[in-house]
């Protein structure tokens, strides 16, 4: 059954409540600060409310995919292109996002980057969270196993392992069991890739030639196409998007026209044509429609204020818990409750309504988690690379 786009808008509109009910529980000084112009405490306030809508998308992507699982068995994109492109596209935006926040504190630091403080916060930023996501992924998976062990202790230590490690293999005879995440972790050993091949990449446009870091560079790059030997160039080419954008913010001209009534009107064109004219967003044109989007965002655009409110920026805030949690609490509330599957049966109105209490939930654990976890961690984090910082400055001679 084919869903009115007019479902992608409800849902929204839910999810933008929720953040809004929540933030009032949120302490102040915890909460974005909204109507940021270009940037909100040293980040880029449209980047981060843009990730917001995206990973909230993703969960309305997968929620339409549920839907037919449950009908018909399969897991499959939906028929309905704007379903998929809400998956594939926001994904591939978050990619842009990755390749375009790095290479611009690339740009800005030059030969001074600091690497591993890069590797540093890459830990303290992904781990924690995708920890939570595994910890829940094993429990959900031996539960839906009855709790009895299917393989050999080995054997299941080694699919725990292979988790740990971003690889999503069967855990104890649940052949599905990456559907716990609805399968959203397949993107995370892309970010890896990018993060190793940085510092070699680096060559390119740092007038300094930092030979040490290149070649770890190389080497971990090397380990990590050996270890998952299923990237797509296709796919890759996303992170290209978000190199461009940071070399055309850059230029003051082009600035000024992506934040215009013009800009606006190109960026959404951009979008539009990726979204609505093509069947994948992993293909060139697709990807340069979306690359038009970006940089009008990266530059400032904030869409007459919708990327840059408040209830928008916390949906960025929590955007990589509700990547990461929102498959688990769709198998969790939908896709194993039995009493809900019965009732909503054949019911396209019903389970609408289920996925929108669905996403309630989403925003909130989400929320839960980056306030007891990930934000503690993030800031753990820097406080450890400020240390570290304070100690190189001290070891050298005046």
């Amino acid at each position: 059954m084919a869903f009115s786009p007019l479902l992608a808008v409800f849902l929204f509109a839910v999810a933008i409540c929720a953040s809004w009910a929540i933030l009032r529980l949120v302490p102040r000084p915890l909460r974005p600060q909204a109507g940021a112009d270009s940037r909100n405490d040293g980040r880029y306030a449209a980047i981060d409310g843009m990730r917001g809508l995206l990973a909230y998308a993703v969960f309305i992507h997968h929620g339409i995919i549920t839907w037919q699982y449950l009908h018909t068995g399969l897991w499959t994109l939906p028929p309905s292109r704007l379903y998929t492109q809400l998956g594939q596209s926001s994904v591939a935006l978050f990619f842009m996002v990755t390749a375009f926040l790095f290479w611009d504190k690339l740009l800005k630091a030059g030969p001074e980057m600091d690497w591993p403080g890069f590797v540093s916060s890459r830990i303290y930023r992904v781990y924690p969270v995708y920890a939570v996501a595994v910890l829940l992924v094993a429990v959900l998976a031996l539960a839906s196993t009855g709790f009895e062990l299917r393989t050999s202790p080995l054997d299941l230590l080694r699919r725990l392992v292979g988790w740990a490690t971003f690889k999503a293999p069967p855990i104890n005879g649940l052949e599905n069991t990456g559907q716990i995440v609805a399968y959203a972790t397949w993107s995370l050993p892309y970010e890896l890739l990018f993060y190793a091949a940085l510092p070699a990449l680096a060559v390119l446009v740092t007038p300094a030639r930092r030979l040490r870091p290149a070649l770890v560079s190389v080497a971990a790059t090397l380990i990590l196409l050996l270890y998952f030997r299923n990237f797509s160039l296709a796919v890759l080419e996303c992170f290209l998007g978000g190199i461009a954008a940071a070399h055309a913010i850059r230029r003051p001209g082009l600035v000024r026209f992506a934040r215009s009534g013009r800009g606006l009107a190109v960026a959404l064109a951009g979008l539009s044509a990726a979204v609505t004219g093509f069947d994948t967003a992993y293909a060139p044109l697709p990807v340069l429609g979306l690359g038009l989007f970006f940089v009008a965002v990266a530059a400032g655009q904030s869409f007459r204020g919708a990327l840059t409110c408040q209830p928008v920026l916390w949906l960025g805030e929590i955007s990589y818990g509700v990547y990461l949690l929102h498959g688990i609490v769709i198998w969790t509330a939908i896709t194993a409750n039995a009493p809900v599957r019965s009732l909503v049966g054949e019911d396209a109105g019903l389970y609408a309504l289920a996925l929108a209490g669905t996403g309630i939930l989403v925003v909130a654990v989400a929320s839960l988690v980056h306030l007891a976890i990930e934000r503690p961690a993030i800031m753990a984090g820097r406080r450890g690379r400020a240390l570290r910082r304070n100690d190189r400055a001290e070891r050298v001679p005046a």
